[in-house]
């Protein structure tokens, strides 16, 4: 075991591993800071389930980073199965929140499918894609069709967001591919379509689109809110735990976590939690190239896509750059389904970084 232990840090990118807990910790600062009055020392519920989350989340990174290429293709392939099932069968159940049927209640925890197939999407498409360019042109005839399935659900979710997301990753693993440029016009009038039907036939959407286009035309509270507690920041910060407009902000921990992160740390804070961002996505995808192995640049490139895009979306919805949407920033916002999925990226991303990967 101390061989196993000895062997994966010294092959692994330390520079990633350790920027990723730095994400964790901030998250659960930000999380516990977000629920509770910090001037009063008394555990609450968010605090445990979120510190139990973490726990599992450093234990996940680590896991997977250790394994080879052939288990973590197999684990994909049977995560994008199961997650598939489950979407499927919450349609069948009596469960829905705010209108959208996205969670499976298991033993009182939700679980969220869409955030776990979204990850192991990634990996299964990067090989099928591979096996392409291998000229082997089956690859491409089975990932489209699940790719196909997996859109369908989450726009009937409804999860509009998630499904442009899931569209935006594989297009970027499609490009790096060496997608022709008619499947380029295919897939952006794909994009444009869906994006169309959501607008006109999801109430949800239309309405976010709308409010965001004219203010006016209804309640703009939340974000609001979440404006007003990056400006009483200012640039330092009101410091921890002494942030008034969290508590008036709905999901403060979760959706904007990033306002809470304004109130109390200031910009300068905010400005090191994109800079941490930025640098696992740009490094990951040097050492990526650094190693000339097609499979795995195109598979970093759809994870760091998937890391970077979620963050930016998270990002710019709590600043009213884009029109808010209810997406959680990674390894950051409150909620096991993310955080889990998050690390599993993350674990993933350290495998297929590594200075020796193993392969089967």
């Amino acid at each position: 075991m101390n061989i196993i232990i000895k062997n994966w840090w010294k092959d692994i990118d330390k520079f990633i591993f350790i920027l990723s807990l730095t994400l964790l910790a901030i998250g659960t600062i930000l999380s516990i800071t977000g629920t509770t009055d910090i001037s009063n020392f008394e555990t609450t519920y968010f605090m445990k389930r979120h510190l139990i989350f973490v726990f599992i989340s450093v234990f996940i990174i680590i896991i997977f980073s250790i394994q080879d290429d052939k288990f973590i293709r197999r684990i994909s392939f049977l995560g994008v199965i199961i997650s598939i099932v489950f979407m499927l069968y919450i349609f069948l159940i009596d469960y829905e929140i705010n209108g959208s049927k996205r969670w499976l209640p298991i033993f009182g925890f939700t679980i969220q499918p869409s955030e776990f197939l979204k990850t192991f999407f990634v990996v299964i498409s990067a090989w099928f894609l591979n096996k392409g360019l291998e000229g082997k042109k089956y690859g491409f005839n089975i990932i489209l069709p699940i790719f196909i399935i997996s859109s369908t659900l989450l726009i009937l979710q409804p999860d509009f967001g998630m499904t442009i997301l899931f569209m935006i990753v594989f297009f970027a693993q499609l490009f790096v591919a060496g997608l022709s440029i008619f499947f380029v016009i295919i897939l952006g009038l794909i994009i444009f379509i869906v994006s169309l039907f959501s607008y006109y036939f999801i109430d949800n959407v239309k309405r976010r689109i709308d409010l965001f286009l004219d203010p006016s035309s209804g309640d703009t509270f939340q974000i609001n809110q979440s404006l007003l507690a990056f400006k009483s920041g200012g640039f330092f910060g009101k410091g921890l735990g002494n942030g008034i407009l969290k508590n008036n902000i709905p999901d403060a921990h979760t959706d904007f976590i990033f306002s809470v992160a304004g109130e109390e740390f200031g910009y300068i804070f905010c400005s090191i939690i994109i800079f941490i961002f930025l640098t696992i996505i740009v490094r990951s995808l040097l050492l990526a190239i650094k190693k000339r192995e097609p499979h795995s640049l195109i598979l970093v490139v759809g994870l760091i896509c998937l890391f970077g895009f979620q963050a930016l979306i998270n990002i710019a919805s709590s600043i009213n750059a884009i029109p808010t949407k209810g997406m959680t920033l990674p390894l950051i916002s409150y909620g096991g389904s993310s955080m889990l999925s998050s690390s599993i990226l993350i674990g993933i991303l350290l495998s297929y970084t590594k200075k020796f990967s193993i392969k089967k």
